[in-house]
């Protein structure tokens, strides 16, 4: 076997006719490529990409959030800043002395550094002269946490990046514990991802799930999916009279996971409709219910720790939605619409929303959308069709704040670079207008991760806060997004507080 031995100049010179080769194809391809046909084109790497500043450089930024937050994958995690801390002693509503006792003995979040912190918190946008927009939600927290008001609930609503609980989990833990409340919220009975923090789920019977949102099923004629944009659909009693269900086993380690009352927001087909409850192995109640729109709304004395829910809709019928709550305190619900643009509410039927929502009645309406039109919608269409959803909201849910929460960086490849899409600051500026001009609150996502392009920083950034695709944040990149967004409203709270104190 032959042997090929180079000399050390000879490789020298060998790679240094390689380099010259490479720099004259630099030169003479046009920095635009050159055209292969159709939508292909032949692009070379230039000197201007080898020099151009690395889509890293928002690491310092992102160091900083880093240092100023806490970070954790477990959004009720107690290791976190916070503007507020637990109060030492509460007089609690008679009644719910088994959730005092939770209160008393769970170990408090870290407090923040209240003069350091402002500094890192990228405030909430309120309208002219609406700087209080939140005070009236503000005063609802302090009634409850004094006994004088039993419950309120704040509705989340977004799209992937809120999917599977993601975000609101951390803002609902934080606010539950300083002022009440456990339980999950509302869930849809058959959930896109099947592993909940909160409860192991199955069920039996052939049950389908249709959205509004995403890809719609064309078999379906109505418009009417309730304010969750989805319904599951109950099956018909088997051959044998079983009737289908539902069954739940809650994490009662988790505060997500301490239920004392379940709520069922359900049509049926005919008069003849029952719902049947079976709590901790013991059949506790058979609810009945007309033609129509229906809610069972079940209280048990005590925590549940397992719950089967049998249908039996002779016809048929639409589950809208479940919140496992708790008897009292604060909910925050998670209403996450995959691939959703936030538009669908002024085209869905009003009926079943108006009916969901004046049974829940929210205090606190958070709307989180725009990064799945960025790469192809005209802003200043969005913009009007947004402030359609914002009067949509207004009528239903007449003087209830809203805080709209802009997209998040997103990156696009170009030139083998990781940019931010090109339309992205057009989409942000068009939802906030829509909401500035709605007389809503809006929350800069986008500038407080850093702006443009940001988001490859949190892709490297370790442990990572974001994933390959340059889209969706991680669990511990959400966590630490949701804790920005928290403090930001709880900086708020406190200069309510030193308000209400000097009047």
């Amino acid at each position: 076997m032959l042997y090929l031995r180079m000399k050390p100049f000879r490789t020298f010179i060998f790679f240094a006719a390689v380099f010259l080769l490479i720099a004259l194809l630099a030169l003479l391809i046009p920095e635009k490529g050159i055209p292969m046909g159709g939508k292909a084109k032949l692009t070379f790497i230039s000197f201007s990409d080898l020099s151009r500043p690395d889509s890293l450089a928002a690491d310092q930024k992102v160091a900083q959030l880093m240092e100023d937050f806490s970070l954790s994958d477990d959004p009720e995690s107690d290791q976190g800043t916070d503007l507020l801390l637990l109060a030492e002693e509460r007089e609690e509503p008679e009644g719910e002395e088994e959730e005092a006792e939770i209160e008393k003995y769970e170990p408090q979040v870290k407090p923040a550094n209240v003069d350091s912190l402002k500094k890192a918190i990228h405030r909430i946008q309120f309208p002219e002269d609406q700087r209080r927009l939140l005070y009236p939600y503000f005063q609802k927290l302090d009634q409850i946490a004094s006994g004088r008001t039993r419950h309120t609930r704040i509705l989340h609503f977004g799209d992937s990046q809120i999917e599977n609980n993601r975000m609101t989990a951390l803002i609902r833990y934080r606010l539950q514990k300083h002022f009440g409340g456990s339980g999950i919220g509302l869930m849809q009975a058959i959930p896109l991802y099947s592993r909940s923090l909160a409860y192991d789920q199955d069920q039996s019977g052939d049950w389908l799930r249709y959205t509004y949102f995403g890809k719609r099923d064309s078999t379906i004629m109505h418009k009417s999916y309730g304010i969750m944009g989805a319904f599951a659909s109950v099956p018909g009693p088997t051959k044998a009279e079983k009737w289908p269900y539902l069954h739940y086993k809650f994490n009662t380690a988790r505060r997500s996971g301490q239920v004392s009352r379940i709520r069922i927001f359900l049509h049926s087909y005919v008069d003849s409709a029952r719902v049947a409850l079976q709590i901790n192995g013991t059949i506790y109640d058979t609810l009945h219910y007309r033609d129509g729109f229906g809610l069972a709304d079940y209280r048990h004395p005590g925590p549940i720790k397992e719950a089967l829910l049998s249908f039996h809709l002779p016809e048929g019928g639409r589950i809208y939605g479940i919140s496992f709550e708790s008897g009292g305190g604060l909910q925050v619900d998670n209403i996450a619409m995959r691939g959703g643009s936030g538009l669908i509410f002024t085209a869905m039927e009003l009926g079943s929303q108006k009916a969901m929502l004046d049974h829940l009645s929210p205090g606190l309406i958070l709307l989180q959308y725009g990064g799945n039109v960025v790469p192809y919608m005209n802003a200043r269409y969005y913009q009007r069709a947004f402030k359609k959803q914002f009067d949509f909201f207004k009528r239903v849910c007449p003087d209830v704040p809203i805080i709209l929460i802009g997209p998040a960086d997103m990156s696009l490849r170009e030139d083998g670079v990781f940019v931010t899409y090109p339309n992205l600051e057009k989409i942000r500026d068009a939802l906030k207008n829509a909401a500035l001009e709605s007389g809503a609150g809006f929350w800069d996502l986008y500038e407080a991760m850093g702006g443009h392009n940001s988001m490859p920083s949190f892709v490297h950034a370790d442990p990572p806060l974001a994933s390959s695709d340059y889209v969706h944040f991680s669990g511990t990149g959400i966590n630490l997004i949701a804790e920005m967004f928290y403090n930001a409203m709880m900086l708020e709270y406190k200069e309510f507080e030193k308000e209400r104190i000097s009047e």
